[in-house]
């Protein structure tokens, strides 16, 4: 008996992934329209600008939760269909002396 992921497996994994992540930021992701891309990468549409002000400010947490919960080395933010912010998930670290 095979126990392989089908495709339908991945998006229902993917799906509730997502929806764990709007549910830690239900007041701003939960506005914006989530997509991963094939480039590891966490796309936010958010519908309006404060949105992404709000999304910004609250980036270190933001960042951790999507790296942990979805796998993902980057986001980015787009604002009426363009790119306005993207970062990596996972700060360089600094090395001391």
């Amino acid at each position: 008996m095979s126990h392989q992921l089908t495709r339908q497996d991945l998006r229902l994994l993917e799906k509730y992934r997502i929806q764990r992540l709007r549910q830690l930021f239900p007041k701003t992701l939960g506005l914006c329209l989530l997509k991963l891309d094939n480039n590891d990468t966490l796309r936010v549409h958010c519908p309006e600008p404060w949105l992404v002000d709000r999304i910004i400010d609250d980036a270190d947490h933001l960042l951790d939760s999507a790296r942990q919960t979805l796998g993902v080395r980057h986001i980015s933010l787009y604002y009426a269909g363009e790119e306005v912010y993207k970062t990596k998930t996972r700060r360089a670290k600094s090395i001391s002396a």
